[in-house]
């Protein structure tokens, strides 16, 4: 299980928190340019899809230290951008339900709070599974580890005020 948190989740953990720093310091203005405002919300931004694959290019190798290096920065580049790309149908959905960007509804927000730890997590478990050789049962347990890692993390940073809300 450690080879495969090293290749998918410790990578992410650490652009996700330097994406964040990137945020909060406003740096890159210039590409906080909305995906699609009007679907997704002015918080899903280019900035946010081009740095999260950037850094997860650069960080998978590190910790992927057993796969050659241009292929882990092709995972961990694959990895950054199916990481945002699952993040969309989410905030799609609480577009279309008139919840405002970075908003969980007064009702259901337990849901809403899980999906939003859990997304991300499940769209880059299936393009793991899809594409390496991990088993049906070491990826329903990496999908729980690393939503849990998610959860684990998003309080943390929300309580150093890295983030705004969990």
């Amino acid at each position: 299980m450690l080879r495969h948190l090293n290749i998918v989740v410790f990578p992410l953990i650490i652009s996700n928190i330097i994406h964040m720093v990137l945020v909060k310091k406003d740096v890159f203005p210039f590409l906080k340019i909305p995906v699609s405002e009007r679907l997704f919300g002015q918080n899903k931004t280019w900035r946010g899809f081009i740095f999260l694959s950037i850094l997860n290019g650069i960080f998978t190798p590190i910790f992927a230290y057993d796969i050659p290096v241009l292929k882990a920065v092709c995972f961990g580049m694959i990895f950054g951008l199916i990481y945002m790309i699952f993040e969309l149908p989410n905030s799609l959905f609480k577009r279309k339900m008139g919840i405002a960007a970075g908003e969980n509804p007064a009702e259901n927000k337990l849901l809403f709070s899980l999906l939003d730890k859990t997304d991300s997590a499940f769209g880059v478990c299936l393009v793991y599974f899809l594409i390496s050789d991990i088993d049906v049962t070491q990826i329903i347990q990496l999908f729980f580890i690393s939503s849990f890692i998610h959860i684990t993390f998003s309080m943390l940073l929300v309580s150093l005020k890295i983030k705004k809300s969990f």
